[in-house]
């Protein structure tokens, strides 16, 4: 084999790897959104997770199974968030037998607790200082709130305003066992 034909195969073998990265970078490029994790959609099952509450202990979403769950994601920041905890305190107060549970985006449990304390809150407020809860759950706007049912399934997702008191009721009392 002469240098001329060495050098035209070794142009031919990095063409076709150029194409074959080109074609797997195009791929990805529009496969990616379809492959990327996205907000739990009504019907399906709402990922398990743990945090710590405000007083250190551990709690899961799990716990909660056999009940109706209003789960909404919020930060100090955020001033319609506690428009929407207080709305999830008195859906679940209204409604009987449903619990409410606050993941806070947070990453300073202080302001957190604040919070908390100020709006009297008396359900759990887990802290989710790393925010990879709030990355599973694919969290974009806040505040975010679910209904889950008792078996674990969304039934409901609300984002950037909280949810009209008699709506959210209305829901739990539809999916409640």
């Amino acid at each position: 084999m002469d240098s001329s034909d060495h050098a035209a195969r070794a142009r031919l073998t990095a063409l076709v790897h150029t194409v074959a990265l080109a074609a797997a970078a195009l791929a990805g490029a529009f496969c990616f959104p379809l492959l990327a994790h996205a907000a739990p959609a009504a019907g399906t099952d709402a990922p398990d997770f743990a945090l710590k509450d405000l007083s250190g202990h551990n709690q899961r979403l799990s716990e909660f199974r056999g009940e109706v769950v209003v789960l909404t994601f919020w930060a100090s920041y955020c001033g319609p968030c506690r428009e929407a905890l207080q709305t999830a305190g008195e859906a679940v107060a209204a409604s009987g037998g449903a619990a409410a549970v606050g993941v806070s985006l947070d990453r300073d449990a202080a302001r957190a607790a604040y919070v908390v304390t100020s709006l009297g809150l008396e359900f759990p407020a887990l802290l989710d200082a790393d925010q990879a809860v709030g990355r599973l759950y694919d969290v974009q706007h806040l505040p975010m709130t679910l209904l889950i049912d008792s078996e674990g399934v969304v039934r409901g997702a609300w984002s950037r305003e909280p949810v009209p008191t008699e709506q959210l009721i209305q829901n739990i009392r539809e999916h409640q066992p």
